[in-house]
């Protein structure tokens, strides 16, 4: 065997057990976790009010599950069922949250837990911008508008997103095969010996 080949065959597996190794951790799932702490929960959906967080998560990146850790707090006569967090993407597409669902009482409580949007068919993909859109609000409008009818005292939501290869990304790993079987043919077209 020529150096040159020993040089190409090596050269080729180790394009492509990189391309296998970034698309790898490209493709994996990963986390996202917002700290939650002091946010007020204000009016009904879509109110000026209401406080938005916009985070980027990556173009065409599917949220999968939900993981909560938190504290409420709703003023009377508020409900600790009316507080809700809906997640989405930047066009509205996506999850509206209750974590004190049946607690029809006011005051203050701890909630977590973990939920698997896929078993529920709830999981989504968010748009080409890459935004994860969280708007904090409450179901039903029981005191004035912009009169906080509660507080996210503290805690963290963590979401599950399973992101998708950059070009660059498949590229590399496009290439890495390219090199293998251009490899694999120069083998096959050697003639060989007896």
């Amino acid at each position: 065997m020529t150096i040159e080949a020993i040089l190409t065959r090596t050269l080729a597996v180790v394009t492509f057990c990189a391309a296998m190794h970034v698309g790898a951790a490209q493709a994996s799932p990963t986390s996202l976790t917002v700290d939650v702490s002091g946010i007020a929960d204000m009016d009904e959906r879509g109110a000026d009010s209401n406080i938005v967080k916009d985070l980027f998560v990556g173009a065409g990146a599917t949220i999968e599950s939900l993981k909560w850790d938190i504290n409420l707090t709703s003023y009377d006569p508020s409900y600790l069922s009316e507080m809700q967090v809906t997640f989405s993407d930047s066009l509205g597409n996506g999850v509206t949250f209750t974590p004190g669902g049946g607690d029809d009482f006011e005051g203050t409580n701890s909630y977590f837990g973990f939920q698997d949007l896929r078993v529920l068919g709830q999981q989504f993909k968010l748009g080409d911008d890459g935004l994860l859109r969280l708007e904090f609000h409450d179901a039903y409008k029981d005191l004035a508008f912009d009169e906080p009818e509660g507080m996210w005292n503290l805690g963290t939501l963590t979401f599950g997103v399973s992101t998708v290869p950059e070009p660059q990304t498949l590229l590399l790993m496009l290439g890495g095969m390219v090199s293998m079987l251009a490899v694999a043919k120069s083998r096959s077209s050697r003639p060989r010996n007896a």
